[in-house]
Parts: structure tokens; C-alpha cells; sequence
């Protein structure tokens, strides 16, 4: 199942055909239609780096690079023997827009200040401008205050910041209040019209499903994800006591229903299981007992490993919204389009 064909062009209007993939605007162009805006890379222009050191990471970096047309500019990130970061620069950025994508991996403490010191070696060498490209924000959950706790993500932002970050874009934060954390500018993108696409384009039957939040505090989103495919919802109280249990509270929801799909608020994916199986078992063997047919995920994180442990696993590719952004922003743009088919409750 090819996640190419999964494209998000053609539900926003007015976007430039700098968003179309390289083979229709190759087709455009030989049908005599309007060239495609061609980016300045050199004077003032854009320079992209991938901030992770570990190859896994960089898949992302490179696909939004492809898309821009533009190479990713040349970085040597490695660790220490006493497991440092250090980050060499290995072309001018001065006067440029520089662009840091960073993709969280396992280690993610590291993945942080790999980020951190590629921003402050940017800002040391006189970048114009200095973007994070961050898909999954890390830390996002430590957001409020628990018994003797902190506040983790108000710190994390407060390094950004003070590491010389003037911009960030992020995917589904997980609070959209984190947003006030910084003191820069902070453009938190949707992957819901994407997923919702993949749904209305490889599940056969969809309309006969039902949405499910897997507790009360993910239904404003599950019923957003309802609403715009028109299904029903069912909202998950408490635990389930056996296997034979189904606490499920169906609101709206047909009874006819064969497949559900499991709005996961921790992973933002939905997970599609036969109604007869309680909802609440997803938590098991994806790969193995549980009968789950499929789990689409983004590829806001590496997760290769895991897809070669479970073939259940579908990726839907995010880098056609990031290189958008990259782009409307390097010529300062407006962005308000990639927003348009987006719900108050996403």
C-alpha cells in the first residue's frame, strides 16, 4: 500500500505547484502549464538541516528536501566517546533562512540538545533566521503542574528560545496551550486531513464504522474526526473487567457497525479493530492475538524497526505539509492555507 498516492493538494485551494510532487510538475510542464516558482538557495536563499545524527532520522529531512528541490545543507553531528554532542557547521548560513529539522528518536534527551546546539552554532554564525522543524515537540505531555512535579515543556521551550530559535513548526502538539510557552512564533500543523484522506481512500466501507475515543478526555477530538467523515461515536468509561466486557458508550453510533476506529490520544493515530473485540485490548500484541487489521501511523518519528516487527503497520506520509510551510515561510507567505480544513477540536 504506497503512501505516495496519499497527496493533500488537491483539498486545498490557490496552493502553488510548489506542493505537487516532482512527477506532476514534470507532467505540468510538458502539457505547457504554468512553471512552477523556482526558490532562491543562494543569496539570502534557504538552508535545510537535519539535526539527528542517528540514519534512521534523516528520512524525513531528506523527503522534505526533495520536494523543496533543495540538498540538505552539510552537517557533522556525532557523539563523544564521553557521550557529548558536538555539532560542526560545515558551509556559511550568514544572512540565510536556516531551517533545523529534528525528529525525535529513542534517545530523546540527546535528540534535544543535538537540536539546541545546531541552533546556537546557527545564531553564532549569523543566521538571518533560525526555524525548528520539530514534528513530535518531546516533553509535550509534562505541560501541567502534577503534585511535586514541573513543568517540563515550559522549560524545554525556554531553551529554544534562549538556544536563538526565532520560529517553530510543529505537528498535533500535545496541548495547543503549550504554544504560550514560547516567546517566538509557533506553528502547530494538523496531520488529521491526512489521515482522514487515508481512510476515505484505502478502507472499503468506511462509512459503516464507528469512531471510538479511548477515554472521555480524547472524545472533542475523536467526534471532530467523526464529524467530518459523518460517522457515529462511541466514548470509552472506566475499564474493562473481562474480555467479554464492552464499556463502550456508543453516542450516535450506528448498530450495524462492523469496524471501529480507536482515536489513541497518546499516539494521534486511529486503529481500526472489529466491533466484536472491546476496544480496550489495543493496548496488547498489535502484532500477534489482537485483531487489529491495520495501525496508520505519520512519520513524524522513525519507526522502521517497528513496522519490520509488524506488518500491520501503514506509515502516512507528512513531508508534503512541512515542505509547504518551509517554503510559504521562507518567502514569507501566508500559511493560513494549510489550515483550512481544520476542525476547532484538532
Amino acid at each position: 500500500m504506497a503512501t505516495d498516492r496519499l497527496h493533500y493538494e488537491h483539498k486545498l485551494e490557490g496552493l502553488s505547484a510548489a506542493w505537487v510532487p516532482r512527477d506532476r510538475l514534470s507532467d505540468a510542464g510538458e502539457q505547457g502549464g504554468r512553471s512552477p516558482p523556482v526558490m532562491n538557495h543562494t543569496k539570502g536563499g534557504l538552508v535545510i538541516f537535519s539535526a539527528n545524527s542517528h540514519p534512521s532520522s534523516r528520512e524525513l529531512s531528506k523527503r522534505i528536501g526533495e520536494r523543496l528541490g533543495v540538498e540538505l545543507g552539510m552537517v557533522q553531528v556525532y557523539q563523544e566517546d564521553n557521550r557529548e554532542t558536538r555539532v560542526q557547521i560545515q558551509e556559511s548560513v550568514r544572512g540565510k533562512d536556516v531551517f533545523i529539522i529534528q525528529t525525535v528518536s529513542k534517545d530523546v534527551n540527546t535528540t534535544i540538545m543535538e537540536l539546541l546546539i545546531m541552533v546556537y552554532a546557527c545564531r553564532t554564525s549569523c543566521a538571518r533566521s533560525i526555524t525548528g522543524v520539530v514534528p513530535y515537540f518531546p516533553y509535550s505531555k509534562q505541560c501541567k503542574m502534577r503534585k511535586r512535579g514541573s513543568i517540563v515543556s515550559k522549560l524545554l521551550a525556554s531553551m529554544m528560545c534562549k538556544a536563538g530559535l526565532t520560529h517553530l513548526i510543529t505537528m498535533d502538539l500535545h496541548q495547543k496551550e503549550i504554544q504560550g510557552f514560547f516567546n517566538i512564533p509557533v506553528d502547530n500543523l494538523r496531520a488529521s486531513p491526512f489521515l482522514l484522506q487515508y481512510i476515505q481512500e484505502e478502507i472499503p466501507d468506511y462509512r459503516n464504522a464507528v469512531i471510538v475515543a479511548k477515554s472521555p478526555a480524547s472524545a472533542k477530538r475523536a467526534q471532530s474526526f467523526a464529524e467530518r467523515l459523518r460517522l457515529g461515536i462511541a466514548v470509552i468509561h472506566g475499564e474493562a473487567q473481562d474480555a467479554e466486557s464492552d464499556l463502550v458508550d456508543g453516542r450516535h453510533s450506528p448498530p450495524t457497525a462492523k469496524t471501529s476506529g480507536v482515536l489513541d490520544l497518546r499516539l494521534e493515530i486511529p486503529a481500526l479493530i472489529p466491533k466484536e473485540k472491546p476496544p480496550i485490548t489495543v493496548v496488547g500484541d498489535v502484532g500477534g492475538r489482537i485483531a487489529i487489521i491495520v495501525v496508520v501511523v505519520t512519520n513524524t518519528i522513525p519507526h522502521e524497526h517497528q513496522k519490520l516487527q509488524c506488518a500491520k503497520i501503514q506509515t502516512v506520509d507528512i513531508s508534503l505539509i512541512l515542505s509547504e510551510a518551509i517554503r510559504r515561510i521562507h518567502s514569507r507567505e501566508s500559511i493560513s492555507c494549510l489550515f483550512r480544513h481544520i476542525g476547532l477540536d484538532d
